[in-house]
């Protein structure tokens, strides 16, 4: 007895003088762009678990949080904003005012767009929306001689699109596989516009169909081009209804800019017109997406 405890003295002094720890290593952090925890007053970040039902619903639930907190951050914003302005002639906000902050957080909320977009190791999507900040300050006649530092937006390790990988996947016949053109890149094996589906000044949606049993191709692709263009008429027809909502929300009480008479801007629902930019087709999930954007801003 006494000579096995002495060998199990031995093992453990041993382990102690090799260096190594009888405790676990912990885990290193993963490193997330910054946007994830140091974001803007007119950002706000949504995430969303991996989803049995699919990235799109995945997507859309990021989506959903990340707009929540952003009405959150704007009213917050719009009136921490006008107090510091009008503490500097003796005055409070009233009620009537604040109903016209909660107004006004609603019309810009209706603007916002997603800025960009990322998965964790453990498939756990992040997404950045935001509100124009000058719009909103020109707006509530914010004036403003320091101009706020923005997170800069992480340049992207992206990889080539390969056509062969596509064929691999046995998605669909080879013939049909030869059709797909993917023209993006590939960021985390997704193409760069799932991540920022918003360019360069253009706006634009992803729409994401799986691949049911008995589905052709073709009933595919048009179940995603559906669900991209409902989303973003769906966004440009908000964007153009809270400008017809600021007519009644602004007044004197709030110095801003001028805008256009309800007329013009009814009639600019009649003129949206959009256009397929780029699809791709995932060969793991063999789930299709594509990117619609806004033809009359191209």
């Amino acid at each position: 007895m006494r000579s096995f405890l002495y060998r199990i003295f031995l093992l453990f002094l041993l382990y102690y003088l090799s260096g190594c720890s009888l405790e676990p290593k912990p885990k290193e952090q993963e490193e997330l762009p910054l946007w994830v925890n140091n974001h803007s007053l007119t950002q706000a970040v949504g995430t969303s678990e991996v989803n049995f039902q699919g990235v799109y619903t995945q997507q859309a639930e990021a989506l959903n949080e990340a707009k929540s907190q952003l009405a959150h951050n704007i009213r917050s914003y719009i009136t921490s904003s006008l107090e510091s302005e009008l503490k500097v002639n003796g005055t409070e906000i009233s009620n009537k005012f604040r109903d016209k902050i909660s107004a006004l957080s609603e019309v810009f909320l209706s603007e916002s767009y997603q800025v960009d977009a990322y998965f964790d190791s453990q498939r756990k999507l992040y997404i950045l929306v935001e509100s124009s900040k000058e719009r909103i300050d020109k707006i509530i006649g914010r004036n403003s001689n320091t101009k706020e530092d923005k997170i800069s937006i992480p340049s992207l390790s992206t990889r080539p699109f390969k056509k062969d990988e596509l064929i691999k996947s046995k998605c669909y016949s080879t013939e049909i596989l030869q059709t797909i053109n993917t023209k993006s890149a590939l960021f985390q094996n997704k193409p760069v516009w799932f991540f920022r589906p918003n360019q360069n000044g253009v706006f634009g949606s992803v729409g994401i169909a799986e691949k049911s049993e008995g589905m052709n191709f073709l009933e595919q692709k048009k179940a995603a081009s559906v669900l991209a263009k409902s989303s973003l008429l769906k966004d440009k027809k908000m964007q153009i209804e809270s400008e017809h909502e600021l007519l009644k929300i602004v007044d004197d009480e709030i110095s801003g800019e001028i805008f256009e008479s309800s007329a013009v801007i009814r009639s600019k629902a009649k003129s949206i017109s959009v256009e397929q930019k780029d699809i791709w087709l995932d060969p793991k999930s063999c789930e299709l997406y594509i990117w619609i954007v806004r033809k009359d801003e191209i």
